[in-house]
Order: C-alpha cells, then structure tokens, then sequence
C-alpha cells in the first residue's frame, strides 16, 4: 500500500519513500517503522509493538526507537509523529491512500507537462541571492540532521558496549 502526505509518497511494501517524485533515501528500520505507523495510523504503537515489529528477535534498547522517531521527525516535521506518554506513538498527518489510478493519472499529467515544456524555448534565469540563501540553508539543515543522527547513533553504540 502506498500513501501520501506532504510532499512525499511511501510505499509501505517496498519500503521506498519519493519526494515530489524523487526517492529519497531511508534507512531500513526508519523505513519499517513509518511502514508501521502509516499503515495503522488511527493507534497508538507502544515502544514493546515497534520493537518486536521493526527489529524482530534481537534484543535492543528502546533508544533505538527513540532515534528511529527522532530520524522520522526531523524529515518530516515534529508533529508528524505524536508522543502519548507511557502509551506509545502515532502517526498525525493526514494521509491520502495512493492507488494505481492516481499513478495512472500523475504518469499522465508529467508526460503531458514534460511535452508542453518540450515545446517551449529553454530560457535559464540566474539564480538570485535570495534562492542561493534558501538552497544554502537547506543543505545545512540536511547536514544537521545527518549530524544529530549520527551523534544519536554513537550514543546507543556507546550504551549497548
């Protein structure tokens, strides 16, 4: 099943998540863990249902869920996954199910924009001081994440050593 919210897409059976049409990459257990969430997002999943679900078993620490929600957090906003204290989590954007016939329909839509783009004379505009500070500080903000991700996972690898 696929779902979209946002900007984005995820098919939850593939574990492949598109940006505007772009895949984005996710790693395995984050994958599997927004699999969970969206496809039952009207409960909340108790850290025991999210670790036998995403890391079947293996003993680990509930610090990994914390980073995996941390991890889906900081892609897809602090609201999209809500903390019910000592009862779990769950999925808060609203979702639009992704069926073939919407596929159908968007593949049709970007041919048919790509072939009246075709027809229209490429002009390139200089990118501006206002657009290079916007893409600049999205690069950051990609690399804050990266950081804080990293810095969480050296964290658990000191815990469980």
């Amino acid at each position: 099943m696929k779902f979209s919210f946002s900007h984005f897409e995820f098919d939850c059976v593939n574990l492949v998540l598109t940006n505007n049409g772009k895949v984005f990459s996710l790693n395995e257990k984050p994958a599997k863990l927004l699999a969970l969430l969206l496809m039952e997002s009207e409960r909340i999943h108790s850290k025991d249902e999210i670790l036998e679900a995403v890391w079947p078993g293996r003993t680990v620490t509930n610090q990994v869920v914390f980073q995996s929600i941390g991890h889906l957090r900081a892609l897809f906003g602090d609201d999209a996954i809500k903390t019910f204290s000592r009862k779990g989590y769950q999925w808060q954007l609203p979702l639009t199910p992704v069926s073939q016939d919407n596929i159908a329909q968007n593949n049709q839509v970007v041919a048919e924009d790509k072939a009246s783009v075709q027809d229209e004379p490429q002009q390139k505009e200089p990118l501006s001081e206002t657009t290079l500070r916007k893409t600049t500080g999205k690069s950051k903000a990609v690399w804050s994440v990266a950081a804080a991700t990293l810095l969480g996972l050296l964290v658990g690898v000191y815990f469980l050593v």
